[in-house]
């Protein structure tokens, strides 16, 4: 087979961007910023290798877009402030490879903001490679390497007061007014994004975090113009799509990237994901990349889950068969056939002859990895040359997570 001429290093277009191959590099949590929130120099290392490697389209890893979510170590766009700062990774993308696009990922933490108390809630459910890691390396759980500390009273936002069985706390529902402030930090932080030089932007409605609350059923329970029916759900999304696009004009690509299952009883399914698809697509949304799973799925046991439940839900571990690669296929498959859209499935994809027949499918317009890059970021360029094998390196095992004061990376081959 001539790997030049597959259909995986063909281009194609998000939007009115075209991407010269169909590999995507998805949102990786990095927690490598400086402590202020801007990019730092390890970030700029891991995006030049990124664009060197060979991939298509880079997406950033978390980005803040709201002032009342930051992460440890995490990148901001909530102030004009972090422009300069910010448009430092699309600067080395470009010289590494002018033909790499890089788009900004934003989102809110909402329910799930880890602070350092709310941390010790994770650990029984991190990775088993992780936790060996860590037995092996205490020293890496440093206090300048855990969370900024958010306003207490907003430390598990979400759209109505609901439990988290993993944080085993309550919510607290916000009010109209801070919805839209957030609705406003979004389409601003988009703004800045397009001032910064990216490609686009991926509102990051996955997982669990805010906007993700926003689109289940199973988290959203109000009784005004956000909630109940599919479309009072989406209104969040439509809202911030349409103040952003009035000021970045109708070129600049808004993605999203969204659950086709939350692994809950009462949350989203395969069925609500297409009726979100058809609302999201008319808005005028330019990709969507199918993911999966709410963070307090993992306290549900492995007989219910088919899969272990260990954090994170969206990568899981042990992926060493073939049929196991594309986990959210059926999601992808569904949406691209019901509502159109440009799709990009992530999901333990590992082998180049995997993610070919998934494109060739038409399943797909993207495969998207996440691992596989972080042990091998020239992983696209080894594909393209034919010489290496099928099946990248990465074992799945999830111990790269970032943690404390220690920067991510693939500890299994460190090992």
């Amino acid at each position: 087979m001539d790997e030049k001429s597959s259909i995986v290093f063909t281009p194609a277009h998000i939007g009115q961007l075209q991407i010269k191959n169909r590999l995507v590099r998805s949102a990786t949590t990095e927690r490598a910023a400086t402590e202020r929130g801007e990019v730092s120099d390890f970030l700029i290392d891991i995006y030049r290798t990124l664009a060197q490697g060979g991939v298509g389209l880079i997406i950033t890893g978390y980005c803040a877009a709201n002032t009342n979510s930051l992460g440890a170590h995490t990148i901001r766009a909530d102030d004009d402030y972090f422009i300069p700062s910010l448009s430092r990774i699309p600067r080395v993308v470009r010289e590494a490879d002018p033909d790499c696009k890089v788009i900004l990922q934003l989102g809110h933490y909402g329910k799930q903001a880890v602070t350092q108390a709310r941390a010790t809630k994770l650990v029984p459910f991190a990775p088993p490679a992780f936790l060996s890691y860590w037995r092996k390396h205490p020293e890496i759980m440093g206090t300048s390497g855990q969370p900024q500390q958010i306003v207490p009273e907003l430390a598990a936002p979400a759209p109505s007061v609901i439990y988290d069985a993993l944080f085993d706390c309550n919510t607290r529902a916000l009010t109209l007014e801070e919805i839209d402030s957030i609705v406003d930090s979004f389409a601003s932080a988009i703004c800045r994004a397009k001032e910064a030089d990216y490609d686009g932007v991926q509102l990051h409605a996955a997982h669990g975090y805010l906007l993700s609350t926003f689109l289940s059923p199973r988290t959203n329970h109000r009784l005004d113009e956000y909630g109940g029916s599919t479309e009072n759900r989406v209104r969040i999304i439509r809202e911030i799509y349409e103040r952003a696009r009035r000021e970045v004009g109708d070129a600049f690509p808004i993605l999203i990237k969204m659950n086709t299952t939350d692994f809950l009883p009462g949350g989203i399914d395969i069925k609500e994901a297409v009726n979100i698809g058809k609302l999201i697509v008319e808005a005028g949304i330019a990709a969507i990349e199918t993911s999966g799973g709410m963070w307090e799925s993992v306290t549900r046991p492995k007989d219910e889950l088919d899969w272990l439940p260990v954090l994170l839900p969206e990568a899981r571990t042990g992926i060493k068969e073939r049929e196991q690669e594309g986990y959210f296929l059926p999601g992808a498959v569904a949406l691209k056939e019901k509502t159109k859209a440009t799709i990009i499935l992530v999901g333990g994809l590992r082998s180049f002859s995997r993610i070919e027949e998934i494109l060739n499918s038409g399943a797909a317009d993207f495969a998207a990895l996440c691992r596989p890059l972080i042990r091998q970021p020239d992983l696209p360029n080894i594909w393209k040359s034919g010489k290496g094998e099928d099946k990248a390196e990465c074992i799945s095992c999830t111990a790269c997570y970032p943690a404390g004061v220690d920067r991510f990376g693939c500890r299994a081959k460190m090992k």
